[in-house]
């Protein structure tokens, strides 16, 4: 086994994977009362993202990696080894969750406390946060499949 920079980033990759299941499970990246981080799902670990999120999303619409996890595992490993084909199934994991998913929680987790300037979000209007997140990352993972850059 070598290695490498795909062990390194594969490892980055599974804490700003458990960092977004964590904000997409609990709407919190906190523990507890105190509002304590755990090293494991510490929001820096969300600072990948960066650079994972423009990435992937590029490599879907040129088409050089599936949208669909277990695809990107098999090809990457294919192409570039056991830790390319891990790197390749947590990132595109990672990236579908905030697609689909976690945009919507983090904007609602983020926003409340912030609203000191504004009126706070309704209640009432977050299901359509998570809608139309789930719109956006349809249209994104469509354009995929279908070969055409946004």
């Amino acid at each position: 086994m070598n290695f490498d920079y795909y062990t390194v980033l594969s490892v980055i990759g599974a804490l700003t994977l458990l960092a977004t299941l964590k904000l997409t499970l609990t709407g919190r990246v906190t523990i507890g009362p105190q509002k304590k981080n755990f090293i494991l799902f510490h929001p820096i670990w969300l600072g990948a993202l960066v650079v994972m999120v423009p990435y992937v999303i590029g490599e879907y619409l040129k088409g050089t990696i599936s949208p669909w996890p277990v695809a990107a595992f098999t090809a990457a490993q294919d192409k570039a080894g056991l830790w390319a084909g891990v790197l390749a199934g947590i990132s595109t994991t990672t990236v579908d969750l905030w697609l689909f998913w976690t945009t919507a929680t983090a904007l609602l987790t983020f926003t409340q406390p912030m609203a000191t300037a504004y009126e706070p979000i309704p209640k009432s209007m977050h299901k359509y946060f998570h809608l139309v997140n789930l719109l956006a990352g349809a249209y994104v993972i469509y354009k995929a499949l279908n070969g055409h850059a946004a």
